[in-house]
């Protein structure tokens, strides 16, 4: 995330006011809903009442930087394309010396604009909305409360912040747990777990964290990555399928960023790109 940036939207005196007790109400049912911590080690899956964390977090985007300092943060241009680059919403205070920012996910489903044809309610009549805009999130996505990153939801957490280095690889066990799955085929699962380098453990064990095989139709899979030019093999494995482990590291690779959702197409161009550095693929 270094290379992101920070923008400012700016607001009227009355939207500041309500945003903060918005943002304000999130952050208590955040910490109600979190009164358990604990320590992020990436195979934990908080139960209800719980929350993961992360000490000493480093701020690399200077979140606490913008909020105490706003006006020296540029102004989002009112353009479509601007708002779809956006990952995250984010406003903070500072309380009994504690720095805080309550951060939320955001993707382009929750955009207003004036491309297609959207009206809102206003005065007892609707109108059309003639610019761009945006709607707020229900409920934060993290809490980053000096250098103690809070959150529910890795994967969601991971969205927002560059988590990698928090992130433990996975280890043999962990291979073979993960290569021996109903939704996985392996042709050598030795061979897999011997040549299984520092990369690929952090991306298998990124993979079983967000939990993608058992959520995922195997087939609109396959489709889904010909665009990327990824070529999936499926096999029966009893009376459902499964996915074919390449025995090629290179094409193991490209399959693992797959899952691991590292690749995405330009809204603007149509054009495959890996998310890390936003290069041609």
């Amino acid at each position: 995330m270094s290379d992101r940036r920070i923008v400012r939207i700016p607001l009227t005196a009355d939207v500041q006011r309500e945003m903060d007790e918005i943002f304000s109400g999130q952050e208590r049912r955040f910490r109600t809903s979190s009164e358990e911590q604990i320590p992020f080690d990436g195979k934990y899956k908080p139960d209800d009442g719980e929350c993961l964390f992360i000490d000493e977090y480093d701020d690399i985007d200077g979140l606490h930087e913008a909020i105490a300092t706003p006006l020296g943060i540029p102004q989002i241009a009112a353009d479509a394309a601007e708002f779809e680059m956006i990952r995250a919403l984010f406003m903070g205070k500072t309380h009994e010396g504690r720095r805080i920012a309550l951060v939320q996910n955001f993707d382009k489903r929750r955009i207003l604009s004036n491309k297609g044809f959207a009206i809102f309610h206003s005065a007892d009549v609707f109108k059309k909305v003639e610019g761009v805009g945006l709607t707020i999130g229900a409920n934060l996505s993290a809490i980053l409360e000096d250098d103690r990153l809070s959150f529910f939801n890795f994967h969601s957490a991971r969205q927002i912040f560059d988590l990698t280095q928090y992130f433990r690889e996975a280890t043999d066990e962990d291979l073979n747990d993960f290569a021996t799955s109903e939704a996985l085929k392996i042709n050598d699962l030795a061979t897999f777990i011997a040549t299984s380098d520092n990369w690929i453990r952090r991306k298998v064990a990124l993979v079983m964290q967000s939990g993608i095989l058992e959520r995922i139709d195997f087939e609109a899979t396959k489709a889904s990555a010909l665009v990327f030019g990824i070529n999936i093999d499926t096999e029966a494995n009893g009376d459902k399928l499964a996915l074919v482990l390449p025995t090629k590291k290179a094409e193991l690779k490209k399959l693992l960023r797959f899952l691991d959702e590292d690749y995405f197409q330009s809204v603007l161009s149509s054009t495959p790109h890996l998310s890390n550095s936003k290069r041609r693929v």
